[in-house]
């Protein structure tokens, strides 16, 4: 059946157009978050600000099945032309542009919602830590089901196309210290230099091999010892990224590499471990997957369903179904002919597609109830 849903197309583009251009890192999307509830409050639609924190909840319908929606809305900082700024340059003024127009969609058409709506507008998702701290808020009731959506490159999935499924890869990033012994260089027998540390450190990391036909990867990604060329530094810092296909191999692969940093501490080489930025793989759930599925038909007809494929990027949307705060999860992702890619700033991207992201996503919504009741 074909889709009737109908959004107004001249506020979703009002909204990106300043959300676009007031752009806020993680945990400061202080104007974003009055903005949104400037919105909200304009269409009747009730919501919750978190306590202590940027975003809130907005709750549409009652009864079950609990339904989740999540739109993250942070940005990125940025050098661009020369310039620093703040630039949402992976889509999230599109997300929540789409996501207001859905919230819109039910406070004008109550009766096509069956059950409780859940709107999530998560702060701090580029550093993977605002779903968690969503979760710890409490403010969020156990979901059968939650939906997301992203904007994907047009070397995935071109306009007029989406994928029921974003294969999201597990990753974490370890920032370490290691602590030596300063000498002369002249003498650099009564030193211990972190750099030699380091570099057998990372001929262990780049050594690891895991028993699977998966990809992953480790990956040394920042680096800095030393401030004078005659010293045997005894102070340095670096950061790891690590990535697997499933939460199972980064299990495995998390535990190779904290063994690897034990067997580089000896004498005076300490090396301290900071950050525990996991984002989780997706977990696959047919029952969403088929929801998500029929909604792009609907909208975009059977020749607009592009199958999910792998991808090593990650998402902290994929927390809520880790930590077992939803029983089952998926995020659209929505075709749009952007490029060069995420995360480049002045990247583009057909305008026209966040309407057909926000019908694709009211018809989820819509018919979830066949599926989870």
């Amino acid at each position: 059946m074909e889709s009737i849903v109908t959004v107004n197309q001249t506020d979703i583009y009002n909204d990106w157009n300043y959300l676009h251009e007031h752009g806020e890192t993680a945990f400061k999307e202080v104007n974003t978050t009055k903005y949104l509830a400037k919105r909200l409050r304009e269409m009747g639609a009730p919501f919750e600000l978190f306590d202590n924190m940027t975003g809130m909840i907005v709750t549409l319908g009652s009864g079950s099945p609990m339904i989740g929606i999540r739109s993250d809305i942070d940005a990125l900082k940025q050098t661009y032309n020369g310039k620093m700024g703040i630039f949402h340059s992976c889509g999230h003024d599109a997300h929540m542009s789409v996501v207001l127009a859905l919230v819109q969609y039910f406070v004008n058409n109550p009766e096509e919602l069956k059950g409780t709506l859940k709107v999530i507008f998560q702060p701090a998702e580029e550093t993977v830590t605002g779903a968690e701290k969503v979760i710890k808020s409490e403010k969020l009731p156990h979901l059968d089901v939650l939906y997301g959506l992203h904007v994907t490159p047009e070397s995935e999935v071109k306009a007029k196309e989406a994928q029921p499924m974003l294969e999201a890869a597990a990753t974490r990033t370890l920032w370490l210290t290691i602590r030596g012994k300063a000498a002369h260089a002249g003498t650099p027998q009564l030193g211990a230099n972190v750099i030699d540390a380091f570099t057998e450190l990372n001929e262990k990391l780049r050594s690891i091999k895991l028993k699977t036909d998966l990809p992953y990867s480790v990956t040394t990604t920042m680096v800095h010892a030393g401030e004078s060329s005659n010293i045997v530094p005894d102070y340095g810092t670096f950061a790891i990224d690590f990535r697997t296909r499933t939460n199972e191999l980064m299990d495995i692969l998390q535990q190779k590499i904290f063994d690897a940093i034990d067997n580089v501490q000896k004498r005076e080489i300490k090396i301290a471990v900071d950050g525990n930025d996991l984002s989780p793989a997706s977990i696959p759930s047919e029952k969403a997957n088929s929801v998500m599925r029929n909604a792009i038909e609907r909208v975009l007809g059977k020749e607009g369903v592009v199958p999910p494929k792998p991808n090593q990027g990650g998402d902290d949307f994929h927390f809520y179904a880790y930590d077992g705060l939803a029983s089952e999860s998926t995020m659209l992702g929505l075709g749009c002919n952007l490029k060069p890619g995420l995360h480049i700033p002045g990247m583009t991207f057909e305008k026209s597609s966040m309407i057909d992201g926000a019908k694709i996503m009211i018809e989820a919504v819509k018919s979830t109830q066949q599926e989870f009741n």
